[in-house]
């Protein structure tokens, strides 16, 4: 048990609620938090499970108390940061995607694009939060009024259940 991620995961960003999960799990697949939820939903007691990304929640959103964090950073694959990886693509100039996960911060996904001469329609205004924090938001900023929020500009969603 890693007694840091456990008091890491106890506060939020702005330091107001402090809730202390049992446990920290830094899922190494999709496949396994589904299988975790699944633990969890199927206990004769079932627990608390949040969600946990670069941990910018202002009221407690992200934390568990008596329950689980999973660190969703713990799914990046570096796979946004390795050239060779199929991450990016192109099927006309006006239609370009990035295949990134929610852990992934947008400072990332814009030096990614930004190497295509190209950038996400609609990003938001502080880049070291998550892609799936964002989104769970919808993902209003600067852009917004010209784009819509990030969540419209979304060709594809996997949603772990």
């Amino acid at each position: 048990m890693d007694s840091h991620a456990i008091t890491r995961a106890s506060t939020d960003f702005g330091r107001m609620h402090r809730n202390v999960p049992s446990a920290v799990f830094r899922p190494p697949s999709t496949n396994s938090i589904s299988a975790f939820i699944k633990l969890s939903y199927e206990s004769v007691e079932p627990f608390p499970i949040t969600a946990r990304g670069h941990a910018h929640s202002l009221h407690g959103q992200a934390q568990a108390g008596n329950g689980v964090v999973i660190e969703m950073m713990s799914l990046n694959s570096g796979a946004i940061n390795n050239e060779n990886a199929n991450s990016f693509g192109c099927s006309s100039e006006e239609k370009c995607y990035i295949d990134v996960g929610g852990g992934e911060l947008w400072i990332d996904v814009l030096r990614k694009t930004l190497k295509h001469g190209l950038a996400p329609r609609s990003w938001t205004d502080y880049l070291y939060l998550t892609v799936g924090g964002t989104l769970s938001n919808g993902g209003i900023s600067g852009q917004s009024f010209r784009h819509g929020p990030q969540i419209s500009n979304v060709l594809e969603l996997d949603v772990i259940t």
